[in-house]
């Protein structure tokens, strides 16, 4: 049925934006008295183009200023760090290596190697008293080694199994011995394992049965008829001497150097033990070492009554995870430490030790001399900005008047045979317009590159995606009609009209929907995303904003899927214009092999997506949400999302849940393979069936009612700060009075 456009009030002109964005003002009765008088004042006209150099000038040089003394200051703190870093390193390596020398003359005493090979070949069940002078010998052994500080002494059999020792509760327990240690052993080097737990058995009458403690051992192999037999440890309380050491030097009143090992474990005493145990991460009188994960539990402990969950799940911190991989390095800007509290620090990895060092200063202890600085920076780039805005001002009133001649030309301006209206939404290479063909009197949608500064890069992808658009011919696709470029330079491309909403102002405006309705919408998704599949490319970025819903020529929920201008091609020919080191796409509904590396996003990683619009429309939110970006993609890379009957707390389809949840699982290979393998399986639900042109019709003509282009349009008097409210708009209210007139809505996203 036609539309009655008499119906309807449209917006005033004066309410619609420019292509340059700004409003068009009416004109006050002072104009034309006051702001003559200061045009013909001595200062003026002001040429807009030299005041704005003049602003960019006195900005720019106080920006510099304050970034060149800031960086001074991180170059401060980031040598600070190093030597620190360093110094404890040489302390540590020098007491490594005494601790080598230590046991290779022990091991090397011939008193004490017959003893150790008496043990190591005699035979447990024919295990005969040792002589006195040897129980006296191995007695001031363990004075000896007590008054140096050790834990005592043990022989080692070849596998790592404690024979016998100065302590009886570490008699059959095994030493770890990994590959590497175990061969510099056996070719005759003695080597410091890292700290680790052993288990100790029950003595004597005790109830308590066995308990872990931690140790380090400084081992020596025990020669014998020129083969190893057996080693000789000397038994190490890391919580002691080797947490000593670390603590040679320190930085201020929150600095710390600690060891760690490969599995991100402190192996060294924590410099903060009296706040772990206020919260709760450990337990009184427990010591640090191999208790405390170097994670970031996402929040200050310090302000929290409780331990946000188990620490072993938290990431590592961002030095941890750097540390781990073999690396090394620094970082004075600022991340979490595992007390939750921003730090900086700089750390490296000795990999002839497998563990880590890192030495580590609070954010706010370590620019607390920044402050004042800071300070007199704001007050400096206050009165910068003050002047700015006084000169802009200047300009402004100094204007010459033909400047509004050429602004009230722009709402004339016409992009080849297409006359341009109002803004109807933003993307991510520009613009898009109401617009209607010159000749044809038909609406379409244009999407215009009004970035002046754009770069040859971005206009090749512009170009981009109009080329890859254009091939696709579904009728679940927007169609492509022109592409050009005007005079001016400003390029431009033309698309289908669509009159409907997104799926995301469905979800928003409407709620959560039926599952047979969202296997209807999955369905032509499917059929869309197939045909780029099969035509070699990749959308990339399907999300509901991305997705239209439409009702026309009698077809009700009809799909619509749009912006393809992250698309990628599968071959070589596109692989310049994607960048592998960038985010490319929307994190709530990106695949996590996407978020890791851009440039793998393959057709599994547009199956992810489908399954998360899905689970967006079923459940009424996205699978996985969080504060930020950051959060959003950390628990991409690691979660799967919940049931969604879970999510909403009723019973839903469990086919379709099924179906969903495969789709998002965190493994590609696990998911359906293709969108026509997805289609099919859709078609087996239960409810696939259900959902018929009769119940959509039903839909449009009872529920729906918007949103209207009074929910998004601006108007003089309720501005915005960009000139949208969100990143989708519409056209035109559905008139009342005509229940059988297509609902109209023009959704576009970025």
């Amino acid at each position: 049925m036609p539309r009655d456009d008499t119906s309807r009030n449209p917006p005033t002109r004066s309410q619609w934006k420019t292509l340059d964005e700004s409003p068009r003002a009416p004109r006050g009765l002072g104009q034309s008295t006051i702001l003559s008088v200061v045009r013909q004042a001595p200062v003026g006209p002001l040429s807009p183009l030299i005041a704005s150099l003049v602003v960019a000038v006195l900005l720019g040089v106080t920006l510099y200023v304050g970034w060149l003394v800031r960086e001074r200051v991180r170059g401060s703190i980031r040598n600070s760090l190093e030597t620190v870093l360093a110094a404890n390193i040489n302390a540590l390596q020098l007491w490594l290596a005494d601790q080598r020398e230590t046991a290779k003359q022990y091991a090397a005493e011939e008193s004490l190697r017959s003893i150790a090979i008496g043990i190591l070949e005699r035979d447990s069940e024919d295990a005969q008293e040792m002589p006195s002078h040897q129980s006296e010998y191995l007695r001031d052994l363990t004075a000896r080694l007590s008054d140096a500080g050790y834990l005592g002494w043990a022989i080692i059999d070849p596998l790592g199994g404690v024979l016998d020792s100065s302590d009886d509760r570490f008699n059959g327990s095994a030493i770890p011995f990994g590959k590497e240690l175990f061969e510099r052993l056996t070719s005759g080097k003695a080597s410091v394992t890292r700290p680790f737990e052993i288990a100790t058995r029950q003595v004597g009458n005790q109830e308590n049965g066995a308990e872990k403690i931690a140790v380090m051992c400084a081992i020596a192999p025990l020669r014998h008829d020129l083969r190893t037999g057996g080693f000789l440890s000397l038994m190490i309380d890391p919580s002691k001497q080797f947490s000593k050491i670390l603590s040679v030097a320190q930085l201020g009143n929150s600095g710390e150097t600690y060891a760690f090992d490969r599995q991100a474990v402190m192996i060294s005493s924590s410099r903060f033990e009296s706040q772990l145990s206020q919260v709760g991460l450990l337990a009184p009188g427990e010591t640090s070492p191999l208790k405390i994960h170097v994670r970031d539990p996402g929040v200050n402990l310090l302000k929290q009554v409780n331990v946000p969950g188990e620490p072993t799940t938290w990431p590592m911190t961002q030095m941890a995870d750097n540390a781990t991989r073999g690396g090394a390095g620094s970082n004075v800007v600022g991340y979490n430490g595992y007390r939750g509290v921003p730090v900086v620090g700089a750390w490296t990895w000795l990999s002839e030790y497998d563990f880590g060092i890192a030495s580590e200063l609070d954010v706010d202890e370590a620019f607390a001399s920044l402050q004042i600085i800071r300070n007199s920076f704001l007050a400096l780039f206050g009165a910068a900005l003050i002047a700015a805005a006084v000169l802009l001002a200047l300009a402004w009133i100094t204007r010459p008047r033909e400047i509004n001649t050429r602004r009230v030309e722009a709402l004339k301006r016409r992009l080849g045979q297409y006359d341009l209206h109002q803004r109807i939404g933003r993307g991510g290479m520009g613009t898009v317009y109401l617009g209607t063909h010159g000749l044809l009197d038909r609406k379409v949608a244009i999407k215009v590159l009004e970035n002046a500064d754009a770069t040859e890069r971005s206009l090749a992808r512009f170009q981009r995606e109009v080329q890859l658009s254009a091939r696709l011919k579904h009728p679940n696709t927007v169609e492509i009609y022109d592409f050009g470029r005007t005079d001016e330079g400003t390029f431009f491309y033309v698309m289908e009209y669509v009159e409907g909403i997104s799926l995301e102002q469905l979800v928003d405006y409407y709620g959560r929907q039926p599952a047979e309705r969202v296997i209807y919408l999955l369905l032509q998704i499917c059929g869309s995303i197939s045909e780029a599949h099969l035509a070699g490319m990749i959308h990339r970025d399907i999300k509901p904003a991305n997705i239209l819903l439409t009702s026309r020529s009698g077809i009700h929920d009809l799909i619509k899927v749009l912006d393809f201008g992250l698309a990628k091609q599968i071959d070589h020919d596109s692989v310049q214009l994607t960048r592998v080191d960038s985010l490319t796409g929307t994190p709530l509904f990106m695949s996590p092999e996407s978020i890791r590396d851009a440039a793998s996003a393959d057709v599994l990683s547009d199956i992810y997506s489908i399954g998360a619009v899905g689970y967006t429309l079923l459940c009424g939110s996205a699978p996985l949400e969080g504060e930020s970006a950051t959060d959003i993609c950390a628990k991409k890379l690691h979660q799967e999302p919940e049931p969604p009957e879970r999510r909403v707390g009723v019973p839903l389809a469990k086919d379709l849940q099924k179906i969903l949840l495969r789709c998002l699982r965190l493994n590609p290979a696990k998911r359906p393979q293709s969108a026509q393998q997805l289609a099919g399986e859709l078609l087996a639900c239960a409810d696939s069936p259900h959902w018929t042109q009769a119940d959509a019709a039903l839909w449009w003509r009872e529920i729906f009612d918007g949103p209207y282009l009074d929910d998004f349009e601006l108007s003089e008097e309720n501005p915005s700060a960009d000139g949208t409210q969100g990143d989708t708009a519409v056209n035109e209210k559905r008139p009342a009075a005509s229940p059988g007139a297509s609902p109209l809505a023009q959704s576009t996203a970025n």
